[in-house]
């Protein structure tokens, strides 16, 4: 039921922004109608007031229709942990230095529920996998998002768990076992479950009080990988993990 003290028309036209990603870079004004549900004349109606405050414009070579520029300085702004980015940041640099991989910190979307990246940078390789800022995937799949999963509350893990069977095909006792692994072991492992050839290598950032925060992960192609590559990143990992973690207490500690 749709909570009367909201505001329909604004909703929809936030759902509309939802429509542009990656994939969705442009579309039509039928294709985002069709997407919507809703009538042709309302998307006019809506797609014009986006575009009049400049979170929608028209690509004139094309006559698609693509986020505009007041949309994207509103997501540079909307930084939800911007403590936790820039005490991480020199951390994530240091490990890039040290490994000529790609490193990315990931949290969890609240409202939707997925891991997605606020920080990264890209190995120097020709040959590498990527990590832009913003990227959202399902939080069960994939060593960087898997740690948040594992070290989560154990309640709120079961609703977790509970959530993605609703949605996903998921073995939701092989999940537990591989989340108990996780937790044990304190890194998250995984090799090409989202992408093939993909190596990625995943540890916890937890607050004072345990809590997850975020994850801090390192990705690199299979082909690259050592007898002692995922040990080596593992530790590598931890160590910064664990600095941030100090960083961000004494950062709590002092007065304000």
């Amino acid at each position: 039921m749709t909570d009367k003290s909201t505001s329909q028309t604004l909703r929809r036209g936030l759902h509309i922004l939802d429509l542009f990603h990656k994939v969705n870079k442009e579309l039509t004004v039928k294709e985002i109608t069709e997407k919507m549900g809703i009538s042709t004349t309302v998307t006019f109606r809506l797609v014009n007031t986006l575009m009049e405050c400049g979170y929608l414009t028209k690509n004139t070579s094309t006559v698609k229709i693509r986020l505009g520029l007041n949309a994207y300085k509103l997501g540079i702004y909307a930084d939800p942990f911007p403590e936790l980015r820039e005490i991480a940041m020199p951390f994530i640099e240091d490990i890039a230095q040290k490994t000529k991989e790609t490193v990315s910190l990931n949290i969890m979307d609240p409202l939707t529920k997925e891991g997605v990246c606020i920080a990264s940078i890209e190995s120097p390789h020709d040959v590498k996998f990527s990590r832009p800022i913003g990227l959202s995937k399902p939080i069960h799949n994939g060593a960087s998002r898997k740690v948040l999963l594992a070290f989560m509350d154990h309640k709120q893990q079961e609703l977790m768990i509970r959530r993605l069977s609703s949605k996903y095909e998921i073995e939701i006792d092989r999940l537990k076992v591989d989340l108990d692994q996780i937790k044990t072991k304190g890194f998250a492992y995984t090799e090409g479950e989202v992408n093939e050839g993909a190596l990625n290598v995943a540890v916890p950032i937890l607050s004072q009080e345990g809590h997850i925060l975020a994850g801090l992960s390192i990705h690199c192609p299979t082909y690259r990988k050592k007898d002692d590559t995922v040990e080596y990143f593992a530790q590598l990992a931890k160590e910064a993990a664990l600095k941030i973690e100090r960083h961000l207490e004494k950062t709590e500690a002092a007065p304000s």
